[in-house]
């Protein structure tokens, strides 16, 4: 559990990289969670499939993925599933396991679950453009630390303290939560 000492600096973090964000990195920012949500609707309609599924399939193969990559992998995924091809003979950029967690997600026998706490949040975000979930990934948790010691991983009462006070953060300043976070990603990115 983050103490109420801990949660003061880390709210104090993430204003700071909120407020040294340049005018490129709030228009990137804004607009990041716009165009995945567009991407994967129209995924999804070239693939007779749901924007949901589409982004079960874009979040399980987001670890160690660039995003331009991950929307060729997501591409790969559903042209295998449409094909026949099974996921041992296609190659993503990710880890096997998430290779085949994303292949039975497009094939629609899998949903990613709140179990899952960020790949779960970013399915939201994305599908849905929900900012009542923040995507929690490695550069959020560097911003929200800063230079206290960095946490590797969050327990899940630690993850939803930080996506709540991320959350009340982004309504502070009028924005809704995954472009905060979007921006936040954008401004640690440069200055890390």
């Amino acid at each position: 559990m983050l103490s109420n000492y801990q949660l003061e600096k880390i709210k104090n973090n993430l204003t700071h990289f909120y407020q040294i964000a340049t005018d490129n990195d709030f228009i990137e920012g804004v607009q990041w969670y716009k165009d995945a949500h567009l991407f994967a609707a129209e995924t999804a309609k070239q693939y007779n499939t749901t924007t949901e599924i589409v982004t079960n399939v874009i979040s399980a193969l987001s670890p160690r993925n660039r995003w331009k990559q991950n929307k060729k992998d997501t591409i790969t995924i559903f042209e295998a599933v449409k094909l026949g091809i099974s996921p041992e003979s296609i190659k993503v950029c990710t880890f096997h396991q998430n290779k085949r967690k994303a292949y039975q997600c497009a094939k629609g026998n899998l949903l990613i679950t709140k179990n899952s706490a960020k790949t779960f949040a970013f399915v939201q975000n994305i599908a849905y453009l929900d900012d009542n979930y923040i995507t929690i990934d490695v550069w959020h948790i560097r911003a929200a630390f800063d230079k206290m010691r960095i946490k590797k991983t969050l327990t899940k009462l630690e993850y939803y303290q930080l996506e709540k006070l991320t959350i009340n953060l982004a309504r502070k300043y009028g924005m809704k939560g995954f472009e905060f976070q979007a921006i936040i990603w954008c401004a640690i990115r440069n200055n890390y």
